[in-house]
């Protein structure tokens, strides 16, 4: 059964998909562009196969990082069900992309000059939104010698450092790591994915002079500030608002697509909002509704749309009206 799974990896690989899941009893699928799809030809593994080839596996479910197989790493996450074994496996990148590389609009090169606030990164679950953001980061390190701060405790990508120095700080709550690195001088935090908690406390490092980058899942800017201020009691929610007004610099919000050509992998849509005064404006009063229009007018200030993304990848090829349509809020502008 290993050359059996080893051949579905080596096909997931092949074709540029985020996860490959198996189940005992069941065909296989891959994750590709956000999209679950069943492997062609695939047969029901047998039962017992999974732990034969990860070998032990510890409790009901749990993550490590496995191989190299078919000469990759891989993060697995692996669940014991009633009637047999399941895991995805998601390869893992042997290093960190450059950001100017990652084909994304112009207008996030202006990020590469910030030394405070908050960037968020954000788009649905296997968008890209990590190694983005992990890039970014890489770059802001390599760019500079600064005190940088890793919280992301999920480490799917390790950051390049430069020579910029990595501050550890292993004890307490986010919080808390973060009133630490506050007092070590830290001029950037790297948090990983927003777990709905410390929002005040990241507000805060961002408006005290430090860089603080973290990822949300959410389709667009608008849904990354509802997702932010979901979490927050009533009595906070007016201070919140004038914090992320005063301390947010950019959402950005990635998505992936098929490309249209056949074997060309996934491309990536872009929506981008920078803080303005008209955002600012918009956040501080609860109307984040807003911000859709205000990207759409705001092309010269290097915003923009989702919208507007997909609709110039369906007139430039790269991908389908079909595709686009799936995400697009507005139809007609595929037309």
């Amino acid at each position: 059964m290993a050359s059996e799974i080893e051949s579905l990896l080596e096909y997931a690989l092949n074709i540029g998909a985020s996860e490959l899941i198996v189940t005992e009893g069941a065909p296989s699928a891959v994750r590709f562009a956000g999209r679950v799809c069943a492997v062609p030809e695939s047969t029901a593994l047998p039962f017992g196969s999974l732990l034969e080839f990860l070998g032990a596996l510890d409790g009901e479910s749990g993550t490590f990082v496995g191989g190299p197989w078919v000469n990759t790493k891989w993060r697995v996450k692996y669940f014991r069900e009633a009637l047999g074994n399941a895991a995805i496996f998601r390869p893992l990148m042997a290093e960190c992309p450059d950001f100017t590389s990652l084909g994304a609009p112009a207008s996030l090169d202006s990020l590469l000059g910030l030394s405070s606030g908050l960037v968020i990164f954000a788009g649905p679950a296997c968008s890209g939104k990590t190694v983005t953001a992990t890039s970014y980061v890489s770059a802001m390190c390599s760019f500079g010698i600064l005190r940088f701060c890793d919280l992301d405790e999920g480490h799917e990508l390790p950051v390049k450092t430069g020579e910029s120095l990595k501050l550890v700080n292993t004890v307490g709550s986010t919080s808390e790591k973060l009133e630490q690195g506050l007092r070590s001088g830290t001029d950037l935090f790297w948090l990983g994915d927003f777990d709905g908690s410390s929002l005040i406390s990241i507000l805060r490092a961002a408006e005290s002079g430090a860089l603080v980058v973290l990822n949300v899942t959410a389709g667009n800017a608008v849904g990354v500030i509802d997702a932010l201020l979901s979490g927050v009691s009533p009595e906070n929610r007016d201070l919140v608002r004038t914090m992320l007004a005063a301390s947010l610099k950019a959402v950005v919000v990635q998505r992936l697509l098929p490309a249209a050509a056949e074997g060309g992998g996934a491309v990536s849509a872009w929506e981008i909002l920078f803080n303005t005064q008209n955002v600012a404006a918009h956040i501080r009063s609860g109307e984040q509704f807003k911000l859709t229009s205000v990207m759409a007018s705001s092309s010269s200030e290097g915003m923009l749309l989702m919208d507007d993304c997909l609709a110039e990848l369906v007139r430039s090829n790269y991908v389908t009206a079909e595709e686009a349509g799936r995400y697009v809020s507005n139809p007609a502008r595929l037309a």
